[in-house]
């Protein structure tokens, strides 16, 4: 009997100790690309996530703020890396920024050789890693990955003005390696000397440190229309909520800009390539909406900030991810931000973020009320409701659906012809609903997407070819899942 259980006991052993196989990371869906695969299974990435200072600021408590994500069920967070930081700065209005540390809290990529006056971050050598950096980095990761949280890595950003400029380490008056540029506007081109090799250096660390990770997407630059702006059109967004000048301008990057992006973008694909893994690549393509006419064929996720639904309409045939990465900038009311996700989701969206002003030191809960003078909106409450988009979708095979075409009256929808429909009204007083459904039985249900409760369930039988669905009452919008009987 003695052999036998001593076998048994060496293959266990043997089991127990054979390495396991990592997954491959994050990517787009094979079925269908505008949503992603993450460890097996389908993924659409939704969160209500901080103002991106989570590493570079050592007094946050990410742990605290993680595990929130993970409670709340939200599976995205964004984190800038790079050495943008908006230190005594009130460019954006925003108290409380997690990206405005104190001095002595701040941790940039690069080593920090002295301190440098009293408004300055100090003076750094760009030939020294940060080590500290690093290692709180990695821990962020792989703290995300233990709660199935995919990090966007933001790799740098526009730096928008010299107040802001002045405290970035890449800036030569904080390094003693670059001269030039002293102008802010070339620091993001191929026109900004020795800085270039130093940020080919930057993104190389980045991406060899990362590789092990599966829960990664590496985002090239931040809003880089707003160094380098191409006028698209002019937005006609209403004066109420959306009531400052800039809000009226959809802008792009203009080709300088791109030409530097792009060169990034091989930085990245070059340095994964002598690498195990190789990881998705976004690209910030602008505010509000525009039609993508030159997709550059190293990008797989086009992120819009504030976006309308029609960034994600106008380039669904891309067969990429589109993705609103940032909200903010209107009003603090739940529904405004709230139709926003679900109109761009059910325009064939495929991943959204709302910048949520809560998570703050000492708050990283998401509990700190948010003033009105911040730019944004977020909180438990709110969290909430953008949980209940989630849920929705994930009650319905989102892989198989296809958009419906938006209609005037503000009825956006997801839908697998015949079988499963997910229809969302974003106004109010909208009496009658015609849809397009073949002969069968089905359980049709109205729900409130503040509350999450059932207003109204039936079960239809449909014998021609159509149902006209008359709404229940409801305060702001309603949505509705059909779902056809087997």
């Amino acid at each position: 009997m003695k052999t036998p259980i001593l076998f048994l006991l060496a293959v266990l052993f043997a089991e127990v100790n054979i390495p396991a196989q990592k997954a491959n990371p994050v990517r787009l869906h094979p079925e269908n690309p505008h949503y992603f695969l993450f460890r097996g299974k389908p993924e659409i990435l939704i969160t209500s996530a901080e103002h991106y200072g989570s590493v570079m600021n050592k007094d946050f408590d990410f742990i605290k703020y993680l595990n929130t994500l993970q409670k709340e069920g939200f599976n995205y967070t964004r984190l800038f890396c790079s050495g943008h930081l908006e230190m005594n700065d009130a460019t954006f209005g925003i108290e409380r920024n997690t990206m405005n540390p104190r001095k002595e809290s701040y941790l940039a990529p690069w080593k920090k050789i002295k301190d440098g006056e009293p408004k300055s971050p100090g003076v750094y050598d760009l030939d020294q890693w940060n080590d500290e950096y690093f290692q709180r980095l990695k821990l962020f990761v792989k703290e995300a990955s233990l709660r199935g949280i995919v990090v966007e890595i933001t790799l740098s950003s526009s730096i928008y003005n010299e107040s802001i400029w002045s405290y970035n380490p890449l800036n030569p008056i904080n390094n003693i390696n670059l001269s030039d540029p002293r102008y802010f506007k070339l620091a993001n081109t191929l026109y900004n000397g020795e800085m270039l090799l130093f940020q080919e250096r930057y993104i190389s660390k980045i991406v060899t440190e990362l590789n092990e990770f599966d829960n990664i997407i590496y985002e090239i630059q931040n809003e880089p229309w707003s160094d380098h702006p191409c006028l698209q059109e002019i937005i006609p967004n209403d004066n109420k909520t959306h009531p400052f000048a800039w809000q009226k301008l959809a802008e792009t990057a203009d080709p300088v800009s791109h030409l530097w992006q792009h060169h990034m973008a091989e930085i990245i694909t070059k340095t994964e390539n002598t690498l195990t893994y190789q990881h998705l690549i976004s690209e910030n393509i602008s505010n509000f909406r525009a039609k993508i006419t030159t997709p550059d064929s190293l990008v797989s996720v086009f992120n819009f900030h504030y976006a309308l639904p029609e960034a994600a309409s106008w380039n669904y045939n891309l067969n990429k991810v589109i993705a609103l990465d940032e909200t903010g900038f209107m009003p603090h009311k739940d529904f405004l931000y709230r139709s926003q996700a679900w109109k761009f989701l059910l325009s064939g969206g495929g991943l959204y973020n709302n910048l949520d002003y809560s998570f703050v030191v000492g708050f990283e809960d998401g509990t700190w009320p948010i003033p009105e003078g911040n730019p944004g909106w977020g909180g438990p409450a709110f969290r909430k409701q953008i949980k209940l988009l989630k849920d929705c979708l994930y009650s319905l095979p989102f892989v198989k659906m296809k958009p419906i075409p938006a209609t005037n009256n503000e009825v956006y929808g997801l839908a697998e012809q015949g079988k499963n429909y997910l229809i969302y009204i974003a106004q109010k007083d909208v009496p009658a609903l015609p849809l397009a459904l073949p002969s069968g039985t089905y359980s049709a249900r109205w729900i409130s997407p503040a509350t999450g409760d059932t207003l109204q369930s039936d079960r239809i039988h449909i014998t021609g070819n159509g149902w006209v669905a008359t709404p229940p009452l409801y305060e702001e919008d309603v949505a509705l899942i059909v779902t056809r009987e087997k």
